[in-house]
């Protein structure tokens, strides 16, 4: 049988398009945290060379990895991010146009979208009317933190779309039986154990599923009936859940050697106070949900009504979220740490967000109600979206205050809230369409007016699929919000030039499998993981350059890409031990960049032995060794001064073909 009419589908759909678009306008293309851009790390590697490190952030250190038996550092957190980002990472490698990280970090507004429109077959199935359901959708979508969110690179909204699609799940077995029904436990159990793939405490609410599945069949009569049936579907969901909690195991022991090992420092613990992180995350003007999204206040009327009507599906929507509250208000960071709002409670929005379906349909009074909280819920999400929310938070600590000291989220001087209005201002703007340059405001005109028009379509379609007519609008619209979102991307990405740029398409045009490139400046990292479209693992080495990382990528590589700024050779430590380990085959220069390939001899030179004098410094050339391989020519110079030279001077080799023309030279400083 059917699960939904071929309306509701088409108005899921149509609901999906307008919320993407309007995602899409709010979208940055940068990322917001350190845990997402660890979690884009360990997308890049997998798509690059099908690697599970995070080694191109080594700078990073222990506050988003942790170092594994082979001595790799990776990253702490959950898979299911990185799994879902692989698609579109693969996509901005290989598009020349778009960048790896701007294109992953679309997965954002898509997990957005995906969720409001699940709401919407939720509130449908649960046998609402299709208007309450898509209120419930919009009011998600546009009136709580799933707004700003849908611009973050967090996994917690993943995490509440993965649990949404395990609750959507159990209602189409609860609307079927036999094989179908049992079918549908499996992927029920399946997408949960993805949300614990993303976020490992998601796995809290599996008892919850599972004492839902077995109420509902308890009410319907199958306990006593049909007592084997009952297990049956506990058991799919449970078979469901173990494909991914092996999955997860296997993930765990690739990275760190043990199954049951996360990464997790021993600092990093539920340690918290319990009372007082639950009261922050509902109440304080830091990160308390009723000031963050204060319609969802009304998610308690609204409950009592659908437990009326749906007992199962209400106990199991409240479940989520307590346990969601429950869990983090004793985490010893239940605040998120840099972010906007109550971080942690993301997964669980979606299931309050459900409880607004009786009030809408009971009535013009709680319409009325839902409405004007909405417009007040709407405020901090716009305010969430507008500006980064880092320089508040950075701006902190010029207070005095202990990073995260409590005041900083109980005391409203310190909220976000009344203190992120100061930095809004065209420069500081956080969209793909308004990328400031050297420093200053850059308004693209041109591709915020596409994104507009996209909007408008998809919201014209929405209106025509509700009214009944005009279908062929959407997929019109469909299209429009593509286009209209490639050409914003690319012109954002052709607007990001930098003059790195010029340095990874020589890296490219020159690399080789098995070559390495190395790293020492933070800053260029994310632009390398953008707009570099090779395949080398990248090092980002922390500094000082001293430790153990240059005997091991000497002793795992044979040629080595340096990627520096323009700081003398002579002056770098690494690279006077480069020189001691290769020789420097290539090196080129740009603004602000040197780019210096080094690789291994081979072990057998042909040498000859002199002295010969060179110049009138009292310099003599003891002996010269040359060895070729490939298309490098490696040439090795011993030379001896008999006396101090009297000036600075530096070596330079020419190389001639057998016309006597130049075809290659190469100078640096003695001994380098």
């Amino acid at each position: 049988m059917n699960l939904a009419k071929r309306d509701s589908r088409s108005l899921a759909l149509a609901l999906f398009l307008f919320l993407l678009a309007t995602y899409l306008l709010n979208f940055s293309g940068r990322p917001h945290s350190s845990d997402g851009v660890a979690m884009l790390a360990t997308a890049e590697s997998l798509v690059r060379r099908g690697a599970l490190d995070m080694d191109a952030y080594l700078w990073m250190g222990l506050q988003q990895g942790s170092f594994g038996p082979d001595g790799l550092l990776y990253s702490r957190k959950g898979l299911g991010q990185v799994l879902a980002s692989v698609p579109l990472a693969w996509l901005g490698l290989h598009l020349p146009s778009v960048g790896l990280v701007q294109m992953a970090l679309l997965l954002s507004p898509l997990v957005a979208a995906l969720t409001a429109s699940g709401l919407y077959l939720a509130v449908v199935w649960a046998g609402y009317g299709e208007a309450a359901a898509l209120a419930v959708g919009l009011l998600y979508g546009l009136a709580t933190p799933a707004l700003p969110y849908s611009k973050y690179d967090f996994s917690d909204p993943l995490a509440g779309l993965a649990l949404l699609a395990a609750l959507l799940a159990v209602m189409a077995a609860w609307r079927n039986a036999g094989r179908r029904a049992l079918a549908w436990m499996v992927a029920a159990g399946a997408a949960a154990g993805f949300a614990a793939l993303t976020r490992t405490t998601s796995l809290i609410v599996a008892p919850v599923f599972l004492g839902a599945i077995l109420w509902q069949a308890y009410r319907r009569g199958q306990w006593s009936r049909r007592l084997r049936r009952v297990p049956g579907g506990a058991l799919a969901f449970v078979a469901g859940l173990s494909v991914m909690l092996v999955l997860l195991g296997l993930s765990n022991y690739r990275r760190y050697g043990n199954p049951l090992v996360s990464g997790y420092l021993p600092q990093e613990s539920f340690s918290g106070n319990w009372l007082a992180g639950i009261a922050g995350l509902l109440f304080s003007p830091g990160r308390g949900l009723l000031f963050y999204a204060p319609l969802l206040a009304l998610a308690l009327p609204g409950w009592a009504r659908l437990r009326r009507r749906a007992t199962a599906l209400a106990w199991l929507s409240l479940g989520i979220f307590m346990l969601h509250l429950v869990v983090y208000g004793k985490w010893f960071m239940w605040h998120g740490g840099y972010a906007w709002g109550p971080r942690f409670l993301l997964p669980g929005l979606p299931f309050l967000a459900l409880c607004l379906a009786p009030l809408w349909q009971a009535g013009r009074r709680w319409r009325v109600a839902v409405l004007l909280l909405a417009a007040v819920s709407f405020v901090p999400q716009v305010l969430g979206s507008l500006v980064h929310f880092a320089p508040f938070e950075d701006s902190l600590l010029n207070t005095g205050l202990p990073l995260y000291a409590p005041a900083t989220f109980w005391e409203w001087r310190y909220s976000p809230l009344l203190g992120q209005w100061r930095y809004i201002g065209p420069a500081s703007l956080d969209f793909a369409w308004a990328q400031p340059l050297a420093g200053t405001a850059h308004l693209d005109w041109v591709a915020l007016a596409c994104m507009l028009a996209a909007v408008l379509l998809a919201a014209a379609a929405l209106a025509a699929t509700w009214k009944g007519r005009w279908r062929a609008l959407l997929p019109s619209a469909g299209l429009a919000v593509a286009l209209a979102a490639s050409f914003m991307l690319g012109r954002s990405f052709a607007a990001g030039q930098q003059p790195l740029d010029a340095a990874l398409r020589l890296l490219q045009s020159s690399e080789r499998q098995g070559d390495a490139l190395v790293t020492l400046r933070p800053s260029d990292s994310q632009a390398i993981s953008d707009r570099y479209k090779g395949r080398l693992p990248a090092y980002g080495l922390p500094q000082p350059e001293a430790g153990q990382w240059p005997q091991w990528l000497g002793g795992h590589y044979e040629r080595l890409w340096l990627l520096r700024d323009d700081t003398p050779l002579e002056q770098s430590a690494l690279e006077r031990w480069l020189a001691g380990w290769g020789y420097q085959v290539l090196q080129k220069s740009g603004k602000g960049w040197r780019l210096a390939l080094y690789a291994r001899p081979p072990e057998l030179m042909r040498r000859s032995s002199g002295p010969w004098v060179l110049g009138s410094e009292g310099i003599t050339l003891e002996q010269a060794g040359m060895a070729f391989e490939g298309d490098t020519v490696f040439l090795d110079l011993n030379w001896r001064a008999v006396a101090t030279p009297s000036r600075s001077y530096k070596v330079f080799v020419h190389v001639y073909d057998p016309s006597g023309n130049l075809v290659a030279q190469a100078d640096s400083m003695p001994a380098l």
